[in-house]
């Protein structure tokens, strides 16, 4: 008897977290803490592209991104200091918790990939590099419209299109990145060059990589707890 039992309270809880997100906003400031972060995380990979177009003197935009990392640091924890006396919140705790930490990863990597272009000495960038940077920026921003959508109860099924798009986008950097790679090993002379530059795809590859998670785990909140 109990094992048919706990799957239904389980539907159960979840028809009541639809149900109650349909009568009255919940989490408002949550939603307002992930579109603030994802806010960051975006102006992070913009500040990216502006520093592999010209990375002659990345010093002012390398900085920029470690400011932005800080402070999406403590939204990260007012994010948790928020959750912890939030009656019934939106989704469950940990998973918004898991949510937030995935964001965050992706502007810890930007961070890391902005202080590789300036220790690696990169000065020769090459347009798939570039074009990396921008994908990684279309992911941030589409990812930050898939939040807006999961705040609001009418916004579930758009907010799962979104992050289906968000997988188009990471679908497209792993083409890039193929076709990057192919051509570096193919017409690098100068070994140094080589090894910097498949680091630096690598870690701008895994930016779209970063959304694509964070994408996930909106879409599995949505067919879980979607109603």
């Amino acid at each position: 008897m109990k094992v048919f039992f706990v799957p239904e309270r389980r539907e159960g809880a979840s028809r009541w977290r639809a149900w109650l997100r349909r009568l009255r906003p919940r989490g408002a400031r949550l939603f307002e803490l992930l579109d603030r972060h994802a806010g960051l995380c975006n102006q992070a990979m913009q500040a990216m592209v502006k520093l592999l177009a010209d990375p002659s003197d990345p010093d002012r935009k390398v900085r920029e991104i470690e400011a932005l990392e800080k402070r999406a640091d403590a939204v990260v924890d007012e994010f948790g200091a928020a959750l912890r006396p939030t009656w019934l919140p939106p989704f469950p705790a940990p998973l918004l918790l898991a949510l937030v930490n995935e964001m965050d990863d992706i502007v810890d990597l930007a961070e890391d990939a902005a202080q590789s272009v300036h220790l690696y000495h990169v000065t020769r960038v090459t347009p798939e590099a570039v074009r990396l940077a921008e994908l990684g920026a279309a992911g941030t921003e589409t990812l930050r419209q898939a939040l807006r959508a999961l705040g609001r109860a009418e916004g579930l099924r758009p907010a799962a299109q979104l992050c289906r798009e968000v997988d188009d986008i990471e679908a497209q950097a792993d083409h890039v990145m193929r076709a990057a790679m192919a051509r570096l090993f193919r017409d690098e002379a100068d070994a140094r060059e080589l090894v910097k530059l498949k680091a630096v795809y690598e870690l701008l590859e895994g930016l779209t990589d970063r959304c694509k998670d964070a994408a996930h785990r909106i879409e599995s909140l949505v067919l879980k707890y979607g109603g």
